[in-house]
């Protein structure tokens, strides 16, 4: 089976693909230079196929390389959050448009000391795989918020009151432990990849005081079920993700984020060689097409005749005034 998109879920999507929401076939864990990935499985949707990874105990870099080695070309991110804005409902998904990293321990890049990986960091998340998601969560009714500022803390412990006033301050709408250093070292193999998460909760407050929604308190039962129904609806918004793949081209840059490196010579076309010990000088030719900075400039995202719309989903006449469905 050859799959072009891959779904990173947390705990509880890894409880589904367990219980059976998804079919799928345990590839296990992939040997790659920066150790073993975490183990993959590959899925099968009605629209098509994917990969599902669940990182427990994470190596980043082996995850990342992993997919990368399948022919993964982006990289969809699921996971919970607990929201510092209280503009945010509990149940409600999240669309992450830009991240603060708060982590201290872990990789940042593939190329340590080796004068590779400056890619610039704008977008943060693919503009495109975005917009599908928004597409696919629109499709199914889901409410969701278009943009969101995420701050990765390490973990495992939780936040501090002080620290949430910091982040807020900086910023930050959401908080969680995922998607850093995953969407840096996506972008440095040349990937896409975007994230919706849910809020299951909300950062500490300092407060033993229950969470108020629309003038009355919400209790514990109605938060478990907001977030549980979030987590349930994952299925259907992978396989109407695929859909709108299949129907929609790529793009964005993302597949030329380290064109800068590869027309200096510093390394080559085939990603692959990258991680040699000794990396030989790129003798490669630039594209023929003076209008392509790299070979897959604009092929379809899954590889089918190019859809009448502009991307990932992003329809002339989507109601982008209004992202939040009912």
């Amino acid at each position: 089976m050859e799959a072009s998109v891959a779904c990173i879920g947390g705990t509880a999507a890894y409880d589904l693909l367990r219980d059976g929401a998804f079919l799928a076939h345990r590839l296990g864990p992939q040997d790659t230079p920066f150790g073993e990935s975490q183990p993959i499985f590959a899925c099968e949707s009605r629209f098509g196929s994917f990969y599902f990874l669940s990182p427990s105990f994470v190596n980043y870099r082996a995850n990342i390389y992993a997919l990368k080695s399948l022919g993964t070309r982006a990289v969809f991110s699921w996971s919970e959050t607990r929201a510092i804005s209280h503009n945010y409902k509990i149940g409600q998904f999240v669309v992450v448009s830009d991240l603060i990293d708060e982590t201290h321990s872990r990789p940042r890049t593939f190329f340590e000391n080796q004068g590779l990986g400056v890619v610039r960091q704008w977008p943060v998340f693919c503009p495109s795989l975005s917009n599908a998601l928004m597409t696919a969560l629109g499709d199914e009714m889901c409410r969701f918020s278009p943009s969101g500022t995420y701050v990765c803390i390490e973990g495992p412990r939780r936040e501090t009151p002080a620290e949430v006033r910091k982040y807020a301050a900086f910023g930050a709408e959401l908080l969680g432990m995922t998607l850093s250093p995953e969407v840096f070292l996506a972008k440095e193999l040349q990937m896409c990849y975007a994230s919706v998460a849910f809020v299951a909760g909300y950062a500490e407050t300092g407060s033993d005081f229950r969470p108020f929604e629309n003038g009355r308190i919400l209790d514990a039962e109605q938060q478990a079920e907001r977030a549980a129904a979030a987590v349930e609806v994952l299925p259907r918004v992978l396989e109407r993700l695929i859909d709108v793949l299949h129907r929609t081209p790529g793009m964005c840059a993302c597949e030329n984020s380290m064109q800068h490196h590869i027309a200096s010579g510093q390394i080559g076309w085939d990603w692959r060689t990258w991680f040699d010990e000794e990396r030989p000088v790129s003798q490669n030719q630039p594209p023929q097409n003076p209008g392509a900075s790299f070979p897959s400039d604009f092929i379809p995202f899954i590889r089918r005749p190019a859809g009448p719309t502009r991307g990932f989903g992003l329809r002339d006449d989507y109601p982008y005034e209004d992202h939040i469905q009912p």
